[in-house]
This record gives structure tokens, sequence and C-alpha cells, in this order.
């Protein structure tokens, strides 16, 4: 059994369920907006090169990332789709991410007039993409007036001012909208006043996942999303508004099983003992694979629909389970730490409220020695990192 590494273990990722989850955005937006896949944090985990060759031969319009490291990888894997890079830059990374056909994120007078800069003397085409901040309070300009000097730096012979965004700081609470019809009331304000002075855009975007779901008229020309595209809602609470599915199961197999006496401690601290003479199970897994060590002793992996419980504190590369339970447990026997919970796998929703967290947090987490694997259906194509004959 190999998977492409030493290890038994592996996410094992379904490229047909993200072409579903990727459907099923689609055809929920407005007809003529386009879509831009967000892929920062290696695609949530997934595997972003992997990710966006699948979603390019879907069709995707645009994606997004965070830093330009991550831009690169795709573009030197043959990634040849529109790339928005989402965090600010620096004047001295302008001249690489026009050598990668890299969107730049554009939201202070600096980096603006670097910009132009670059332009003015290289005569090279900078694309970008002016961001307003609305309320989010995180990057973006901030008045109209600010947001006005910006487009006037960036009204210049080789800049291509195609878009302009902001990002909704709550969309997900249903409970109360106010303030994010507020943001988008602010953002189209903005956006008006720049076309009354002559600045028009041929993508305006505002809308993240939980906006793209709950509110069609915030369409525009685009909406980003990222979550979805993985089989996952912002917000639990808006499972009823999309059928999505989880696209990457992580499992894993047993490298010991002992028959413990009563009475017996398992792991750091002796903070589990039999009550009973038990089965118990140490996994190639732990806290370093993005395991969280909050679960230790208070969650589960499944394994032939049966639970096994997970025993002492979580080591770093290992973990203990109780699997004294599931009839004829062996060797061969997979365990999943992460699946589709409509099968009875594990729910991440629920993993996060039990670790204080959040659902993205445990995906982005997964760590990278776990080697992913990518399935259509039944056939395995593996990702052949370190492939080595067993």
């Amino acid at each position: 059994m190999s998977y492409g590494s030493y290890r038994y273990t592996k996410a094992e990722v379904d490229l047909d369920k993200i072409t579903f989850n990727f459907k099923s955005m689609q055809n929920h937006i407005s007809a003529g907006t386009q879509l831009m896949a967000v892929i920062k944090a290696d695609a949530y985990g997934h595997g972003a090169v992997e990710v966006a060759r699948h979603l390019e031969k879907q069709g995707v319009d645009y994606l997004a990332v965070a830093v330009m490291d991550e831009a690169i990888e795709l573009r030197s894997a043959g990634i040849t789709c529109p790339i928005l890079l989402l965090s600010p830059i620096e004047p001295d990374t302008i001249p690489t991410a026009v050598r990668w056909d890299i969107t730049l994120t554009i939201f202070s007078e600096r980096i603006a007039a670097a910009v132009q800069a670059f332009a003015r003397i290289t005569k090279k085409t900078v694309k970008v993409h002016v961001k307003v901040d609305t309320g989010m309070g995180r990057i973006g300009a901030r008045t109209e007036e600010e947001t006005l000097r910006l487009c006037q730096l960036l009204n210049a012979d080789n800049i291509f001012c195609e878009g302009i965004f902001t990002h909704f700081a709550e969309a997900e609470n249903t409970a109360d909208p106010s303030f994010t019809k507020k943001q988008f009331k602010a953002f189209i304000g903005t956006v008006d006043y720049l076309q009354d002075k002559g600045f028009n855009f041929s993508l305006r975007h505002c809308s993240n996942t939980a906006a793209a779901m709950l509110y069609p008229e915030f369409d525009l020309d685009m909406i980003r999303t990222g979550i979805s595209l993985f089989g996952y809602h912002p917000d639990p609470a808006l499972k009823q508004l999309l059928d999505l599915k989880p696209a990457l199961t992580l499992t894993t197999h047993a490298a010991m099983i002992k028959s413990v006496p009563a009475g017996q401690t398992i792991g750091y601290g002796r903070t589990y003992k039999t009550e009973k003479e038990e089965t118990i199970a140490t996994l190639l897994l732990g806290y370093a694979d993005g395991i969280p060590r909050e679960l230790s002793n208070r969650w589960y992996l499944t394994s032939k629909k049966h639970k096994a419980s997970i025993v002492g504190r979580i080591c770093m590369d290992q973990l203990m389970v109780n699997v004294t339970d599931i009839p004829d447990f062996s060797y061969e026997d997979e365990l999943v730490f992460i699946g589709d919970p409509d099968k009875g796998h594990p729910s991440i929703y629920t993993m996060a409220d039990l670790t204080d967290s959040f659902h993205y947090e445990i995906l982005c987490g997964i760590g990278k020695r776990i080697p992913r694997v990518y399935t259509k259906g039944e056939a395995v194509k593996a990702k052949q990192n370190v492939l080595l004959d067993r």
C-alpha cells in the first residue's frame, strides 16, 4: 500500500466533489457573474496546484491567493488563469508580480505611486484591483476621497486598473444583516462616486462565500469563494442554502495494536486509565499533522461505522485510540479523522466547536507531511512527491 510516501496516513481529495461544489456555486450565483476561486493556504489544505489545475479545466474565471509565493507556485506549475494577490505587497515585489503575470491588490498611495513609477520606467503592464475598506478594518482605502487619489495615481500608461473590491466582516450573520448591507451600500457608493469622476472597472466584487449564498443582489461582476469549493459552508447555519459535498477524507491505519489490562494509564501525563481490559491502537498521526491537541480524550475516529475514541494526550506524531468495541479490528482497517458526516464520519464543524476553533482552521492546519491523494470517483491519481515502491 503506497500513497506517494512512506506513511499509511493520507488526505484523499475527491476532484469530482470539487467539481460538484464548483458547479453548485456557479449555478447559485447570477447569470453572467464570474467566479473567483480562493485557493490560498494550499487550497485550504487540499493542495493548491492540483486544485487549480482541476478548476481551470472546469472553466474558473479567476484564482486568488494570499501571498506571492502561492501565486508563483501556481504559475510555475503551468497555471495560466488570472491570479489576484489578495494581501499587501512591498514596492520591491512589483517586478516579480509583473514577471509572473499576477494581479496586485492596491489600497495605499505609497504602493500606487510605486506601481506608477515602475510602469513608467519599464513600460511593462501592471494589472491591479483597488481594495476598499467598508468596515472590515483590515486593509483598504477608507474614504471615497482616498480611493479617488489611488485611482488618479493608477490612471497612467501601462497600468490596467481592472477591478475594485471590498470584503464583508460578517456576511454569515443572518440574525442581523444590517452591517453587511451597510458595507454593500458604502461600496456601491464609492464605485458610483468614482464613476462620476471618470473611473470605471470591469470587475466589481464584494461577495465572499456567505454573501454569495445569501444576497444575489450583491453578486455584481464577480464573487469570491473558497470554503464552498471544498464542501463546507462558512457557517453550519447556511447548510440548507446549498448542497455541498466535503472533498477531503483524512485517514490512517494502526501502527500498533495491543491489549492493555485494566488500571493501566495511556500517554503523556497519564490522563487516561483503562477501566477494563481494552484494545488500544497507536496511530501515526499527531498535532504536528494538524490534529488539535485539545481533542485529547474528547474526540474519536471512525472505522467500520464504529467510533474509536482518542485516549490519552495527542502526541506530536502519534495518538492512541480505543478499538475494543470494533469487531475484528486489524492493521488493514482504515480509521477516518476527517470525512463526510453524512457517511457517519466525524464532523469538523463539531470538532471546531469542541476546540474553540474554526473549521477553516482545521482544514488549513492539515500538515504538509500528510500526502495528498487525488481521486475521481474510484480512479486514484496520486500526487507523487516521494513515490516509493513497497
